[in-house]
């Protein structure tokens, strides 16, 4: 068990609540995508002139059938670019949060019901003493050995994947 292994795993607990809000945005960004309608981007072309430019009022260019369309095919890929990059941060935060749920599910019952109410459920450490009807100092002690069991998981598995790339 590395030090560095713990202290990735106990910055995972504590932004546990933090990923789950940033999933959640995700997954509503990703299904109300913020497209630009015909009507906004017509009034974003550039219709009329310039400051103290010459022309008809209403005059429109022969350029501007082609400047809406090569618009609209910008929008349109940088739209699923947009959609890209949201869906490939929703996986990765996603994997984050189910591979930490699982391991914390691998634990004693005990720690595992401690470690959701400490970082799932953002209770404090006299809140979750009170609601297991346990004392404060083996809330600590119970905290500190579900951190070395889940570091332990983390470490057991970095050096399968190692294993598995060499």
């Amino acid at each position: 068990m590395t030090v560095d292994t713990k202290t990735y795993v106990v910055g995972l607990l504590e932004s546990y609540q933090k990923r789950s809000k940033q999933i959640d945005l995700l997954h509503y960004e990703l299904s109300h995508p913020t497209d630009i309608s015909e009507n906004e981007m017509i009034s974003a072309l550039a219709l009329s002139h310039g400051e103290g430019g010459a022309g008809t009022i209403g005059h429109i260019s022969d350029k501007t059938l082609y400047i809406a369309l090569n618009y609209q095919e910008q929008i349109q890929k940088a739209s699923s670019a947009a959609k890209s990059e949201i869906a490939t941060q929703l996986m990765e935060l996603e994997n984050l949060q189910k591979r930490l749920t699982y391991y914390v599910s691998l634990l004693d019952k005990r720690q595992t019901e401690l470690l959701e109410l400490l970082y799932f459920e953002g209770y404090s450490q006299e809140e979750c003493a009170a609601k297991l009807g346990i004392a404060a100092r083996t809330v600590r002690r119970i905290r500190e050995d579900a951190l070395n069991a889940l570091t332990e998981l983390y470490c057991f598995a970095e050096e399968a994947a190692a294993r598995k790339l060499s």
